[in-house]
């Protein structure tokens, strides 16, 4: 019989990659644009992860004195992204301090360990972090096209 092939073999990837997704992908493409307290918090997150970055440079002394300049820089468009809150202020305030405290020590003198700079540090980091959950945006940052 030359008219007949043999019969097909399932291909097992295809037959256990057959789901369809839960969400349409439209909604997981432009979540942002559809949603603005979303993407405050995607700005929120970006800035944090850029002071984050600047402070672990701090902590291992890799260029302290650039990153302190990075650190002032993302904590001003931290200011101007979250509306105006005394207590997320004084928190960025005192990231600051403490985070050039530690560099001018470092710089100073002997490479020694000051435990208590490096616990104000931590401790002024997490206070601005949990001070950034109940953040609203400020009126700059709900204009359409500035975010």
């Amino acid at each position: 019989m030359p008219g007949t092939a043999a019969p097909e073999r399932p291909n097992p990837f295809l037959t256990r990659c057959n789901l369809e997704p839960s969400t349409p992908l439209h909604e997981l493409i432009e979540p942002a644009v559809s949603k603005p307290e979303l993407a405050f918090r995607i700005a929120i997150d970006e800035l944090l992860g850029l002071v984050g970055q600047a402070v672990n440079r701090i902590r291992c002394g890799d260029g302290a004195e650039a990153a302190l300049r990075e650190l002032w820089a993302a904590l001003l468009e931290l200011r101007g992204t979250v509306a105006r809150d005394p207590g997320i202020r004084m928190a960025a305030d005192d990231l600051y301090e403490a985070a050039s405290a530690l560099v001018a020590a470092k710089s100073g003198g002997p490479e020694t360990v000051d435990v208590r700079r490096w616990r104000l540090l931590n401790e002024a980091d997490a206070r601005l972090r949990t001070r950034l959950g109940s953040a609203r945006p400020s009126e700059k940052a709900k204009l359409p096209g500035l975010h």
